[in-house]
């Protein structure tokens, strides 16, 4: 296994999306203000290039193979067994990516998390250009998700662009609705209210 193949993850996911594939569409939070978020602070958001994101999903893909491959000299057939993970994460020389990806491999390929803390913020033509691009390279992805701000949603997304991504892969997304007390929002640093 080639342990200098990596591609960009970033810090959290949801806890539904641990057997998830991580791929991260933008790096940090666009707003960053939350009081009680401290995993951003000090760290610029940045919109990632299709070019960027097309040459993460490669490297996933040779990842991808290359665990195929090794299933195969190992006599498993092509197939990601519990055993293989375990000789994976048990060989000093895999990364985090190698690992992340053969847990997705084990868990049947079927989910991936869009990271970081707003994908949408991220640039519209892009974010769908890259889902179109994963679901080609693997097509058995039923489910794919991000985190959104509700007013990136609100300003940024007509229905069209909503039924665009949709069209393009993405199925679910996981929207901050902490409260509806415009006190507590205010306080929270939200920079949104219940309107």
């Amino acid at each position: 296994m080639n342990s200098s193949l990596k591609y960009e993850m970033g810090p959290i996911r949801p806890p539904n999306e641990a057997t998830s594939l991580l791929l991260r569409f933008t790096r940090n939070c666009p707003w960053n203000g939350c009081l009680f978020c401290h995993i951003y602070k000090g760290k610029r958001f940045e919109k990632r290039s299709l070019e960027e994101l097309k040459r993460d999903i490669d490297t996933v893909k040779e990842i991808h193979d290359s665990i195929i491959e090794l299933s195969w000299r190992r006599g498993f057939a092509g197939k990601v067994t519990a055993d293989l993970v375990a000789e994976i994460f048990s060989n000093p020389s895999s990364n985090e990516c190698t690992r992340q990806v053969a847990i997705w491999m084990f868990y049947g390929k079927r989910h991936v998390f869009i990271q970081d803390a707003n994908s949408l913020a991220g640039e519209k033509g892009v974010i769908i250009e890259a889902l179109r691009y994963l679901k080609e390279k693997f097509p058995e992805i039923d489910r794919i998700t991000s985190y959104a701000r509700s007013k990136t949603v609100a300003k940024r997304y007509s229905v069209e662009d909503l039924a665009s991504l949709r069209e393009a892969g993405l199925t679910r997304l996981h929207i901050g609705l902490e409260t509806g007390y415009d006190f507590l929002l205010k306080y929270m640093n939200k920079g949104v209210t219940k309107a």
